[in-house]
């Protein structure tokens, strides 16, 4: 029976156990721990070394546990809203009250760990729509509708059209705006911002230059090391010749949140256009 003062349950959706980027580094390590390492390391007593070949596993699995996901239960007065398994062993609140709402409106997001791969971050194939939920007391929530193969990777996923209409409907039954504080743009900033969207996070020269170039640098490094007659060691030397992947990976982060917060703005403006229209195409008509 549901609970009275969330009214009756509009829409659940489940999401994904884990993040498509957690997967894909728990199969990597897989390969390369039970099938290149006893092919390669076993015969120079590399492989298991005691067990802790397989630390690295298990800490991808503690970390997929940490995060798995609650369901979003979308609910005729509120929204519960999915969580991860530690926020939730804090006790941290998952209802959100409409009335407690000030904005309900698409907003653009990420796949978690994406920055890792500048390639396709840079080309937006990791960029999925989400719904933002703003609160009167300033804080956000992010309802999230990832896919979960990679051949279904698209903006818009099923989940969120789905989730999207529901909320619209009922927003639209009680008469009430999803939107209340989005700033007007004219047609310049609205292109201005298109634009800058659009724009990738890092050219591709630059993650090639910078993803190939740690084998070079390494071997400049020992190289001019051996000249000189200076012992260098092989972690700092590593650590330097990774500088230039590690700065691409943080030019990524850093352009990706300004994309979607961008994305995000431009998807509120649309929506409270949208529900402007559809008030207006409801409004009594004289004569």
């Amino acid at each position: 029976m549901a609970d009275e003062a969330r009214g009756p349950l509009l829409y659940l959706y489940r999401p994904i156990p884990a993040s498509p980027m957690a997967v894909a580094l728990l199969l990597l390590l897989a390969v390369v721990v039970f099938v290149i390492g006893p092919i390669v390391g076993a015969a120079q007593g590399f492989w298991p070394l005691g067990g802790l070949c397989f630390v690295p596993i298990l800490l991808v699995l503690g970390w997929i546990l940490a995060f798995h996901p609650s369901p979003t239960h979308i609910y005729e007065n509120g929204v519960e809203i999915s969580l991860p398994a530690w926020r939730r062993m804090l006790g941290e609140a998952r209802y959100v009250p409409w009335d407690d709402v000030i904005d309900v409106y698409p907003a653009s997001y990420e796949v978690a760990g994406s920055f890792l791969s500048p390639f396709a971050s840079s080309a937006g194939t990791l960029v999925h729509s989400g719904i933002a939920i703003d609160r009167r007391d300033g804080r956000r929530h992010l309802l999230r509708f990832t896919p979960g193969t990679i051949r279904a990777f698209r903006a818009e996923s099923r989940g969120f059209t789905e989730a999207m209409a529901i909320i619209r409907d009922r927003f639209a039954r009680k008469g009430q705006p999803m939107v209340t504080t989005a700033r007007a743009y004219t047609d310049a900033e609205i292109l201005s911002m298109q634009a800058m969207a659009r724009e990738p996070l890092v050219s591709i020269s630059s993650v090639f230059f910078a993803f190939f170039l740690p084998p070079v640098l390494l071997g400049a490094i020992f190289l001019a090391a051996s000249s000189l007659g200076i012992e260098i060691a092989t972690p700092l030397a590593v650590s330097v010749a990774f500088l230039p992947p590690a700065i691409a990976m943080g030019l990524t982060l850093r352009r990706s949140v300004r994309r979607n917060a961008v994305l995000s703005e431009l998807w509120k403006h649309r929506e409270r256009l949208r529900t402007e229209a559809a008030q207006g195409d409801d409004a009594p008509r004289s004569g």
